[in-house]
């Protein structure tokens, strides 16, 4: 897949990724997008809180002239518009004292609850006697719109996410195509859950983490991010690349843990058409065994008779990409295949061998 195929796929189904509020038809009140999370623990610590700031002071850099509205404030939320003064006044916040106070926060280019931004920084981080008793992990996650896909934009993407990473060092995460929802979540459930039944490569997180989700990851994507001591219960870099032998997927290590990239464009996963894209799938055959074994429920339940995710489902939301088990094991394409360290070498070593024989040849020889 390239640039073009990719947006003419998007394009062509992006009617179906955007509801618009009911009264007024240009406000869109859930719609897809590029969704990237992070989920961090002890984010209560002097240190985390400055990663913290770090990050969102990353996210200003490239993308804050967008940003006009948000809040900060856990108990009280303290709503105000968005600019240089309120960025300088949101990283002295994120830095408070984790040991006494909560922090959360989100800025937005939409201004107001109903209807989500298409860029959009928000965080939540918990007091630590609240981490320390119910087990809470702290939860970044920002959006951006897909056309900063463009021109090269997968390449800043990836830059991107590998800086995130580097800075908030993640317990896990994922980036990709995913539901971007305003802070009105609960009234539009029913509808992510026909947006996930319809394209499996759509993503749903949420911003409050189920405390299991320490255990194991919770969700896999485009790019995917375990912390380094649950990815080397899987092997070295090298048994990683033995296991995913396929240059389509990127295996991007970083000094406290490694991305996982499957492909070089997201995939919608349209469940008519291509319901477990391959790439995703073999990412994941690698990866389940860290993945937590029971993902909670991801919706409240229905309030009126609609459908919304409960555990059942949701369990089986986050085993979408499953082979049965009676499937034989995938060999490597040779189309794909990667070239071994030996294989390489060897062929340098002929590539030397022709290219001395050249140098030896007169060059009157070439001459008609």
């Amino acid at each position: 897949m390239n640039e073009e195929q990719f947006f003419k796929d998007f394009n062509a189904h992006r009617w179906s990724f955007t509801i618009v509020d009911e009264e007024d038809g240009e406000q869109p009140v859930l719609q897809v997008g590029l969704v990237a999370t992070f989920y961090l623990v002890d984010g209560y610590l002097p240190a985390r809180r400055k990663h913290i700031a770090q990050a969102f002071e990353l996210y200003c850099r490239h993308f804050g002239e967008k940003l006009v509205w948000g809040y900060m404030g856990s108990e009280k939320i303290i709503k105000q518009d968005f600019c240089p003064q309120t960025m300088s006044n949101c990283l002295s916040y994120i830095q408070s004292d984790g040991f006494s106070d909560s922090a959360s926060f989100m800025w937005s280019s939409q201004k107001g609850f109903e209807h989500p931004g298409k860029y959009m920084f928000e965080a939540i981080l918990p007091v630590e006697w609240f981490e320390r008793i119910h087990n809470a992990l702290t939860t970044i996650r920002f959006y951006l719109p897909v056309e900063e896909l463009k021109n090269s934009g997968e390449t800043r993407f990836e830059k991107l996410i590998f800086d995130m990473c580097n800075i908030l060092r993640p317990l896990h995460g994922t980036a990709g195509m995913g539901i971007q929802n305003s802070y009105e979540i609960q009234n539009y459930q029913h509808v992510e859950y026909e947006l996930l039944e319809h394209y499996r490569g759509i993503d749903l997180t949420l911003l409050i983490a189920n405390e299991s989700w320490r255990t194991g990851y919770s969700n896999l994507n485009w790019y995917t991010y375990l912390a380094h001591h649950w990815v080397s219960k899987l092997g070295t870099t090298e048994d990683l690349l033995e296991q995913l032998n396929d240059v389509r997927i990127g295996i991007l290590p970083y000094e406290w843990g490694t991305i996982f990239r499957a492909g070089d464009w997201p995939a919608l996963g349209k469940a008519n058409v291509d319901p477990r894209p391959e790439l995703y799938v073999m990412v994941n055959e690698v990866l389940k065994p860290l993945r937590v074994s029971n993902i909670g429920s991801l919706h409240y339940g229905s309030i009126a008779g609609e459908v919304r995710l409960n555990e059942r489902t949701s369990n089986q939301w986050m085993r979408r990409f499953d082979l049965p088990e009676d499937t034989p094991k995938r060999q490597p394409s040779p189309l794909y295949r990667r070239i071994s360290a030996a294989e390489q070498q060897q062929l340098n070593a002929s590539r030397q061998m022709f290219d001395d024989f050249l140098n030896q040849v007169p060059e009157d020889k070439f001459k008609i």
